[in-house]
């Protein structure tokens, strides 16, 4: 019922709630008996007298006892009764059946009453009901528009305070809270003063209960309004019981700019003086410098998390000293950027920084870091050659040259491949993958065919896939006829044969989209062209293996990370990554994850300053990452080892 919540059993199941809803129902009928709580006093004066059998129904099913209740109604139905009572017999049967969890019969009853009386007095909590049985089928979409019909015509305030927190329940059901909070924060506004204490307590009770991303999403659902003050009161308060007092620090400074006046603010100051002084207790500091808002929010989010596990890992095995975090939420770009980079080295003297996103923001900021002597670490950045910006700037990001390197690699000395045909988009990514793979593979003396390109979101690609065929032609391809099998067994003519092309070259490197390359494949092959495809980083999508065309069978690709590796490094950092974000990490949390775990190697190793750090990080040539050890070359760059995957039946495998 409470999706996203840590502890759900605190809260009445839906079937416990449902009993409560059918007594609301059927204590306010048109058939009520007085002896029973009910008030057939404000009924009309020519209004006939009830049934026994509706009166003994309805005692049974208050008390519990449906499967009789359901006997006596279907007899009374059998007489037959009085139309003037059907309404009310149909809608106890749909009571008694909820009851029962017979929720088929339910709505075969309720549906009738819904469909031949529309103006009875029970029709409306007909409704109700049905749409609780929609809920209890699991079809919250069916229940949400009978409840926000019912929440617009109803001048019932039960009806309109029941459908209220049933459509909360729905959305609940759909995993939705941010939706179901903002439906009870709603009802507030014209509610009684009782009716509105309890709604706060139930917003109280979701948010209490959420976990810590649904948090996250109250908060940015609800920025400058309750119950986005909860959210953000109980993550500070989550961060603080977790030791995590960077992020508590950030969003206790978050609550003060956004709430000053809130009663709590007092108490949540105390908070921060208690996370800055255990902040400032830690041996050593690395400063996170990342855009986490805005457009690159979610890569720079992801990079931070990984950075979170690294730490994590290290606290666990316990056996070093303590390593702080200082987390700054920073936009290269702004104005007043570099004067906060600043304060932060002067201030705060980290060992180390890691950041930025972009590689057009590392000039600035490599520049500040060699003159604190700081070692700057960007996870992403892909520019090659970053030394020479700066003796204390280093890259752990998966370069192109890198990712050209290892596939030129496999494709000649570990196959045997020579010669080679490239197809690229017009992108800068799919530009220097090309021209890089085509360097390294003369590199390695193999020969490039030909080369053409497409303009990316392109669907037709046979202009380039003839274009190579004729270059190889001219060189190594072979073109001969053939003959097209005729109806009946005529024997052909010249004109029933046709060309079969046999390629030339050995593979074809295709540093493309994965949207892109189940179409190329597709095409190759009916073009004739059935060699090994080669790819990059880019076709490492989750439905790429699963939806591609067969051609790209046995295709193989490099990148950083691969989430499905057998190898136990990787394992435990998908288990620790899931287990605080349920969810699967990205090549970029991957990235901020062996960013940290060189920096917290170099600490173990004894480096006590950034001058220190940077003579270890440059000479160390077994430096832990999540694909085996690698060392940083004089040009800056971590020469990590890569993931070679091949798509096999519809999955990635990884090559040994």
């Amino acid at each position: 019922m409470w999706p996203h919540l840590t502890h759900p059993n605190t809260f009445l199941t839906l079937h416990c709630m449902a009993r409560i809803t059918i007594i609301i129902l059927l204590a306010t009928l048109r058939l009520t008996l007085p002896e029973i709580g009910g008030a057939t006093s404000n009924l009309p004066s020519n209004t006939p007298p009830l049934p026994t059998p509706l009166r003994q129904a309805k005692q049974l099913i208050d008390q519990g006892d449906a499967d009789t209740a359901v006997t006596i109604l279907h007899q009374f139905l059998a007489t037959p009764p009085r139309a003037d009572y059907l309404d009310d017999t149909y809608l106890l049967l749909g009571a008694a059946y909820y009851d029962m969890k017979n929720f088929a019969e339910a709505l075969k009853h309720l549906n009738l009453l819904h469909q031949q009386f529309p103006d009875s007095e029970v029709h409306e909590r007909g409704q109700l009901l049905l749409a609780r049985t929609h809920a209890a089928m699991n079809n919250p979409d069916l229940a949400l528009p009978l409840l926000a019909h019912l929440r617009t015509i109803t001048h019932d305030p039960d009806i309109k305070r029941e459908a209220l927190r049933l459509t909360a329940d729905a959305f609940l059901q759909k995993k939705e809270f941010v939706h179901a909070l903002r439906t009870l924060v709603e009802g507030m506004e014209d509610s009684s003063e009782p009716e509105a204490a309890n709604l706060h307590e139930q917003v109280g009770a979701i948010v209490d209960h959420l976990d810590r991303r649904g948090l996250q999403r109250v908060r940015q659902s609800f920025p400058r309004s309750y119950p986005g003050d909860l959210a953000s009161l109980r993550l500070i308060d989550d961060y603080l019981i977790h030791g995590e007092d960077h992020l508590a620090e950030r969003e206790i400074q978050h609550f003060l700019a956004t709430f000053p006046s809130h009663p709590r603010s007092a108490t949540v100051r105390e908070s921060l003086a208690l996370a800055h002084s255990r902040l400032r207790a830690n041996q050593y500091l690395i400063a996170v410098m990342l855009p986490l808002s805005g457009k690159l929010g979610p890569f720079a989010n992801d990079v931070l998390e990984g950075i979170h596990i690294a730490l994590e890992q290290a606290r666990t095995q316990g056996d070093g000293p303590t390593i702080g975090i200082l987390v700054k939420d920073h936009d290269a770009e702004r104005q007043g950027f570099l004067d906060d980079l600043s304060t932060v080295l002067v201030y705060d003297r980290p060992l180390a920084i890691i950041g930025p996103l972009l590689s057009k923001n590392l000039p600035a900021m490599a520049e500040m870091a060699q003159r604190h002597r700081v070692p700057l670490i960007t996870p992403t950045a892909t520019l090659p050659n970053v030394r020479r910006l700066g003796g204390y700037l280093f890259s752990t990001a998966v370069t192109y040259q890198m990712q050209a390197e290892r596939l030129a690699a496999y494709a000649v000395k570990e196959q045997g491949y020579h010669r080679f045909c490239i197809l690229h988009p017009t992108t800068l990514y799919g530009r220097e993958l090309a021209r890089l793979f085509a360097q390294e593979v003369r590199r390695h003396n193999g020969e490039i065919i030909a080369v053409r390109s497409y303009k990316e979101g392109d669907t037709d690609f046979s202009p380039q896939i003839t274009a190579l065929k004729e270059e190889d032609l001219k060189k190594y391809g072979l073109a001969l006829p053939v003959d097209v099998p005729q109806p009946g067994g005529k024997p052909s003519s010249r004109k029933d044969k046709r060309l079969l092309y046999t390629p030339g070259f050995d593979a074809i490197f295709i540093p493309s989209r994965s949207s892109d390359i189940g179409l190329i494949a597709a095409q190759l092959a009916y073009h004739d062209i059935h060699v090994p495809l080669l790819g990059a980083n880019g076709w490492n999508a989750p439905d790429f293996a699963r939806t591609a065309d067969r051609a790209v069978e046995g295709a193989v690709f490099v990148d950083g990370f691969f989430l499905d590796s057998p190898n136990p490094l990787v394992n435990d950092f998908v288990e620790r990554y899931k287990k605080r974000v349920q969810a699967p990490p990205s090549l970029f949390a991957a990235l901020g994850y062996d960013a940290a775990r060189v920096v917290i190697e170099g600490i173990r190793h004894g480096a006590t300053s950034g001058e220190s750090l940077r003579e270890f990080l440059a000479t160390q040539r077994n430096l832990p990452t999540l694909a085996g050890p690698a060392s940083f070359a004089p040009d800056g760059i971590l020469q990590r080892p890569l993931f070679l995957l091949q798509v096999k039946q519809g999955k990635f495998v990884q090559i040994e």
